[in-house]
């Protein structure tokens, strides 16, 4: 039964994260993955499972590069860190997911180093703002 629940995560995340067809994968892209999988390994088995078995590296990479679009409108980034969360907790329970404790750990930890790494790899101009919000 927990595998189920997870699994409606993971694929409840991936839902609302599309992926860019047959986007080509570029040196910084890779450097991403590379800091986003290295960091989740090290914190959280059950995150890094979602990030690397959940989501493929494309979706991955869409959302780190969908807080910086964010971030470029102007919406502050603890606004757009809830904007996510709440995203994916409404999409696991549209599939019928009760969310656990653990559950929401690992979607905060996700949105959390994305949004942080996105914004290291992709626009670093927002890294003050975005590690003042999530007190790094």
């Amino acid at each position: 039964m927990k595998r189920f629940k997870w699994s409606a995560l993971f694929s409840a995340l991936a839902i609302s994260l599309p992926t860019a067809a047959g986007a080509q994968s570029t040196p910084a892209d890779q450097a991403y993955l590379d800091d986003l999988y290295s960091f989740l390994e090290n914190q959280d088995s059950i995150t890094y499972t979602m990030a690397t078995r959940g989501m493929s590296a494309e979706q991955n990479i869409w959302a780190a590069q969908m807080f910086c679009q964010t971030l470029s409108s102007g919406v502050d980034p603890l606004d757009a860190y809830a904007a996510y969360t709440s995203a994916a907790v409404d999409q696991a329970s549209a599939l019928g997911t009760a969310l656990t404790d653990e559950m929401a750990y690992a979607v905060g930890l996700y949105g959390g180093a994305v949004m942080n790494l996105g914004a290291f790899h992709y626009c670093p101009q927002f890294q003050p703002q975005v590690s003042q919000a999530l007190g790094e």
